[in-house]
Formats: structure tokens, C-alpha cells, sequence
């Protein structure tokens, strides 16, 4: 028979639990809600962007700028995780694009967020030129491309100066969009028809890859 001291001993038990359950139920909350709020303050890029001073680490480790188009060039900006499915979904009109503008002469620029071992993986999966390619960028290069928000496409001209910008990921009136726009026409698979969605928000400033949750 449980003694009146056992049977308040385990009341006690009883109410600690609880209690943690409810202080563990408030952390999610409290979590998911500044995730939220990360969300909604994390700077977009925006046409009429002045950009400068752009870097990155090549896929060898080595810091390189970006050197900015000069008078009557383009450069297309590609910014992406590998770890984000709007990212992937891109993909294949993003390579697509990148051949048709090549004979043109608008260069094309990849910028992943992530580290440079996630990025290289990735881009050697996928047949991206890792020479084109820079990773795990500097915060003023972080914060002047969105890179909070991935996937963006962003068309910039002479002295930096954005002059388009195709956020997330893109439906199939959207790529007939980007692809009319520089005079070209297109046709994608499945995949990169789907309708369009949001991309990939803030990641942890920590994580080890800062790819999309």
C-alpha cells in the first residue's frame, strides 16, 4: 500500500513533468515563431539594387570578387542552395538559360549560400560549371544578393546596378517570361513546369550548411 509521503512524492514527479512538457511545448512555439519572423524581415533584393563589392570562395577554397559587367555587358546572377527543392526545381531552366545566353555573351554567375564542399558536390552532380560558381559568400555579399531568401535570378548591368529580378521558384509562365525577355523560347520538362512556389528561407546562422529547412 503507497504511503500519504510516496503518493505526494509522486504527485510532486508528476506536476515537474508537466511542467517541463509545458516549457518545452512554449520553446517550439517560441522557435517557430521568430523563424517566422526571421521570414518576414529578411532583406529582398529588388530591381534598382546597387551592387558592389561582391565575393565569394571558389570551388578551390580561394577568395575571389565578382567583377561587375562593364558599359554594354551582363551578368546573370544565379542565387541558390543545394539543399533547397525550389532551387532544384530551377535547375533545369536555369542550365537551359545559361546556354542560350552563352552565344550572346551574358555571363553567368552561380552563388550558393552553403559551404564550398556542399556547393562543389552539388554542382558536380548537376554539370555546373565550377568555374562559374562561388560559395559560403561574405555577410555584405549575403545580405546584397538576398541570399536569406533563395532561390533569385538577377539580371545586372554595367557598375552593378540590378535591372531584373525573378524571385523563387519559377512556374512555366514564368520561365516563357524570363526566357521572352531575352528574346528566347524554351521548353521544359515536367519537373520545372510545376506551379510556382515560394523559395527557401532564412537558415541557421550556425548550421554547418546553410541550406533550406
Amino acid at each position: 500500500m503507497t504511503s500519504p509521503k510516496n503518493k505526494f512524492v509522486q504527485g510532486i514527479n508528476f506536476l515537474l513533468w508537466m511542467a517541463g512538457l509545458g516549457v518545452l511545448a512554449v520553446n517550439i512555439f517560441l522557435v517557430r515563431q521568430n523563424r517566422q519572423l526571421l521570414e518576414a524581415a529578411a532583406p529582398e533584393i529588388t530591381a534598382g539594387a546597387q551592387l558592389q563589392m561582391l565575393s565569394g570562395l571558389n570551388l578551390e577554397g580561394r577568395w575571389q570578387p565578382v567583377s561587375l559587367p562593364p558599359a554594354g555587358s551582363k551578368l546573370l546572377i544565379v542565387t541558390f542552395s543545394p539543399g533547397c527543392p525550389a532551387c532544384q526545381a530551377n535547375l533545369e531552366g536555369w542550365t537551359k538559360l545559361a546556354s542560350a545566353l552563352e552565344p550572346k555573351g551574358v555571363r553567368l554567375l552561380w552563388v550558393s549560400r552553403d559551404p564550398i564542399d556542399v556547393t562543389r558536390d552539388y554542382c558536380t552532380r548537376h554539370g555546373i560549371s565550377l568555374s562559374d560558381t562561388v560559395a559560403d559568400p561574405p555577410h555584405g555579399t549575403y545580405v546584397q544578393l538576398g541570399l536569406a531568401r533563395v532561390p533569385n535570378t538577377l539580371l545586372v548591368g554595367a557598375s552593378g546596378t540590378v535591372e531584373k529580378v525573378w524571385a523563387g521558384r519559377l512556374d512555366q509562365a514564368g520561365w516563357n517570361t524570363m526566357f521572352a525577355y531575352f528574346g528566347e523560347r524554351q521548353e521544359l520538362s515536367s519537373r520545372a513546369q510545376s506551379a510556382s512556389a515560394p523559395g527557401c528561407g532564412p537558415a541557421g546562422a550556425d548550421a554547418a550548411a546553410k541550406s533550406c529547412k
